[in-house]
């Protein structure tokens, strides 16, 4: 990747005026997609998605967002039946990081009971909620003794750490995907902060054209741009602890091109290059079993830092 060249950034309008409209136009898109890119959070699918249930009654369903929020009140995300509610706090000092408020509602109480989950997030970074949460079969993990325990759900919830980035006319953003998992136990209750931490989400924008040259070679695609998405699902073959299905798909624009190399190293882009090509390597499943505590991966995860890191 290029550090900050700003001083020897070319304008092909100061060359000539026959490509002026063009590169106009294409500088509205690039401010228009970045400006979505840096400053709007991943777009998460309010739909109701269908539930997932695994054979040992694990079930991964879907948080509502509830109403609208103001700027000093965190979105809500709860259950359809309101027995779990998920917030993001921000953090307010040294002494309070950030965290995932959980609301359970037990029974016939009037009042749910609270749950903190500390959640580490790099300096500038957000804290967003995953609007998913699993509600894991009962004794899922260890069983109790306690019948008052015994009936309460044990759950998995998430929150999803972004970070962002800028580069000399480009920019980039990340998130990652941190699980934690709650359940009680005979002597109350056990806060487990991370039992998965997995890249989720990201985008970069790399600009590539600092010279004529560059708008020649590059047939007039002057940047680069690398995304990375997951999704989490229930494997239908879960026992005790569910059974996590992990899969990636990574992308690169225009094809051929590397966020582990200068683009403008290799040969002269043709038109046949200028499309979206997947990149295999990055672009994998794996599941994910519990642990010892946490989940693993069947097999280790590639390197793919270059397109998960900002």
């Amino acid at each position: 990747m290029r550090g900050d060249r700003s001083s020897l950034r070319y304008h092909p309008c100061s060359v000539g005026t026959h490509r002026c409209a063009g590169i106009a136009m294409q500088r509205t898109i690039i401010r228009t997609v970045l400006s979505t890119l840096l400053l709007s959070a991943p777009l998460l699918a309010q739909a109701v998605a269908p539930v997932q249930q695994d054979a040992a009654g694990n079930r991964l369903e879907a948080l509502l967002l509830q109403g609208e929020q103001g700027a000093d009140d965190p979105e809500r995300y709860c259950t359809a039946d309101g027995q779990w509610c998920v917030r993001a706090l921000p953090a307010t000092g040294e002494d309070q990081p950030a965290a995932l408020e959980v609301a359970e509602r037990a029974g016939d109480e009037a009042e749910p009971r609270m749950r903190h989950v500390p959640i580490e997030v790099v300096d500038d970074g957000d804290l967003r909620v995953w609007p998913f949460i699993v509600r894991l079969a009962p004794g899922a993990g260890q069983a109790v003794s306690d019948p008052q325990q015994a009936t309460l759900q044990n759950v998995l919830v998430g929150g999803l750490l972004e970070a962002r980035a800028m580069y000399s006319g480009g920019g980039a953003s990340a998130s990652t995907l941190q699980l934690a998992r709650i359940r009680h136990l005979d002597d109350g209750v056990q806060v487990d902060a991370d039992v998965l931490s997995v890249a989720w989400s990201a985008n970069k924008m790399i600009r590539a054209c600092f010279s004529e040259r560059d708008f020649d070679q590059r047939a007039g695609a002057c940047h680069d741009e690398y995304s990375f998405d997951a999704e989490l699902a229930l494997a239908t073959e879960g026992q005790d602890m569910p059974v996590l299905r992990y899969r990636t798909e990574a992308s690169d624009y225009p094809a051929g091109v590397s966020p582990q190399r200068d683009s403008l190293a290799k040969g002269k882009l043709k038109k046949k290059d200028l499309r979206t090509e997947q990149d295999a390597e990055c672009s994998y499943t794996r599941t994910f079993r519990f642990t010892s505590g946490a989940y693993q991966p069947d097999q280790p995860l590639p390197e793919c830092s270059g397109y998960t890191e900002p």
